[in-house]
């Protein structure tokens, strides 16, 4: 039997808001050797020749994405690679190209830019993309399982708060009272933040209606600001 509870969530900055979700009560994790049992069981063959081919399988899937290929395997799924830019060289990257908009503001000496090469380039994360017969195949088995809805969880709330964050915004509106815009290397020093964090915070920022902090101007030019108005 499965089954499943009700979830509240509210956002700290507007606590009217609320979503509801539904979550499956987690079973306990199968273990590869049970999997691998389970497996040999149904195919009639023994355990260790499941366990290497399905090590074989894993070794190759390894190394097809180590050469930049993506993997299908049937019935499963698609799986790829994402890169990223090392986060020191990305740093590194960010603070050239502020200290070239700057000279560029200024009527200063061009500022260089130096472009990331491969030696900069790392694994970000590796993406699977299910099998659409999988999916139709596990909701088909989900449908036939009866299903129990744990009353005791219901109403649960859950806040989503986080005062850390809260204190990095009132230190940011303190920063703008008395400057008129603030860089990413700003909240970056403001905060302790590292730049990059400080950069995908800021983003964060701009998206929600109630932290008073909205962005003017593009790219290495982008700079942050106080809303002019309580919405924004």
């Amino acid at each position: 039997m499965l089954q499943y509870y009700k979830l509240e969530q509210r956002d700290s900055f507007d606590m009217k808001k609320t979503r509801t979700v539904y979550k499956l009560k987690k079973k306990a994790t199968v273990s590869p050797e049970a999997f691998i049992h389970e497996v040999a069981k149904r195919r009639g063959s023994s355990e260790s020749v499941i366990s290497g081919v399905l090590m074989d399988v894993a070794d190759e899937l390894e190394y097809l994405l180590g050469q930049g290929y993506g993997v299908t395997l049937p019935g499963i799924g698609t799986f790829t690679v994402g890169v990223r830019l090392k986060e020191e060289r990305k740093e590194q990257l960010e603070e050239e190209q502020d200290a070239a908009a700057e000279a560029a503001e200024s009527g200063g000496k061009p500022k260089k830019v130096t472009e990331p090469n491969a030696r900069n380039i790392e694994l970000h994360h590796i993406n699977y993309r299910k099998d659409k017969h999988l999916f139709s195949n596990v909701a088909s088995r989900l449908n036939r399982e009866e299903k129990q809805r744990i009353g005791g969880r219901e109403g649960v709330r859950i806040t989503i708060d986080d005062s850390s964050q809260k204190q990095r915004i009132a230190a940011a509106h303190e920063f703008l009272e008395t400057h008129s815009f603030m860089r990413v290397s700003d909240y970056a020093e403001i905060t302790g933040l590292s730049r990059s964090s400080a950069q995908r915070e800021l983003r964060e920022l701009v998206k929600f209606q109630y932290s008073g902090i909205t962005c003017r101007g593009r790219g290495s030019h982008r700079v942050f600001v106080r809303c002019a108005h309580e919405k924004c």
